[in-house]
């Protein structure tokens, strides 16, 4: 008898912690709770991301919230809109207050509000994607002086001095997701303020989505608007009943390769999705504007089906090796 008591107590604890452990991975937060007085919406995302556990749910007010710098998750996240739209901020413009080349990692600026350390920037010498450098990320700030990650480098068509005057942006993707991990965003619109935006074209930067990853991302009934280049960038793609405006490059830019990792950590998904009005820079400015949906290191694992093209600039694919599409 007391056999039978105690095995029946021991199932009784396990279940209660199955139950806690099933009630944390669902604990929802919402994004207005975390926001204090003075703050503005990219501090109280920040505010949100630092507090909450892996396997949250947000939820977002009402409105729009403006990002002034991107947001990398490192934690599973599940975020959640209520009629809520996610924007990209006005481009501010600097310029170089002294000249800097190619092997200096130190950028002198007439002004430096509105970075902070871990934002990108890049040097543009107009919007052409072949004038702009290439990736590089904030280490510190002291003054009007910025110090990067690593040298500057050339910009892609090999200029490797920059004057003094010469343009300085910053680059904002909503969120850059990163390790093995498997967010999901739902229900949210994403305007990328491309009028707004408009110091290069280049598809380095000012995607809305970069999530090169192991884990899936889900995209659920979400919108993406006004994107100043390429929009979803990476692969492990599920995107399900999407909507695509007025881009002016990609909607998804898969960056696969199969040569380094297995197809189960890089195939996508694209089904019921509506595409209109995409690739309205052409690749001859943009860089990648080849197709609604383009691909690097031989990328192109994904299956698409029952998806709407509509007004395209351009072909729907672009190029590719391995791809299965249904219609």
């Amino acid at each position: 008898m007391r056999k039978i008591i105690l095995v029946f107590l021991i199932s009784l604890i396990f279940l209660s912690c199955k139950k806690n452990i099933e009630f944390q991975k669902t604990l929802s937060y919402n994004v207005e709770d975390f926001r204090k007085p003075g703050m503005d919406d990219y501090h109280t995302l920040r505010a949100v991301y630092d507090s909450v556990p892996d396997e949250s749910q947000i939820i977002f007010g009402n409105g729009t919230y403006t990002f002034s710098h991107s947001i990398c998750l490192y934690k599973t996240l599940h975020l959640f809109g209520n009629n809520t739209v996610l924007k990209r901020e006005d481009q501010i413009t600097y310029t170089l207050k002294e000249p800097t080349d190619k092997f200096s990692n130190l950028l002198i600026l007439n002004k430096t509000e509105g970075i902070i350390p871990g934002d990108v920037l890049f040097i543009a010498f107009d919007q052409s994607a072949f004038t702009t450098t290439s990736t590089n990320r904030v280490s510190s700030i002291n003054g009007d002086s910025i110090y990067m990650e690593y040298p500057i480098g050339n910009t892609i068509n090999n200029i490797g001095n920059f004057p003094i005057g010469t343009k300085v942006f910053k680059s904002i993707n909503f969120f850059g997701i990163a390790g093995n991990i498997s967010c999901s965003l739902n229900n949210l619109t994403f305007d990328g303020n491309r009028d707004n935006n408009q110091g290069s074209y280049s598809w380095l930067y000012n995607s809305a989505i970069l999530a090169p990853i192991e884990g899936t991302t889900y995209y659920k009934n979400c919108k993406f608007i006004n994107s100043p280049a390429e929009t979803i960038v990476g692969h492990n793609a599920d995107i399900r009943n999407c909507a695509f405006y007025d881009l002016n490059g990609s909607a998804f830019h898969t960056t696969a390769d199969k040569a380094a990792e297995s197809e189960g950590q890089i195939h996508s998904y694209l089904f019921d999705n509506t595409f209109d009005n995409t690739n309205q820079v052409p690749t001859e400015i943009g860089g990648h504007s080849e197709g609604a949906i383009t691909h690097s290191n031989s990328g192109g694992y994904y299956t698409a089906s029952n998806n709407t093209f509509l007004n395209v600039n351009g072909p729907v694919l672009g190029g590719f090796i391995s791809f299965r599409f249904n219609t």
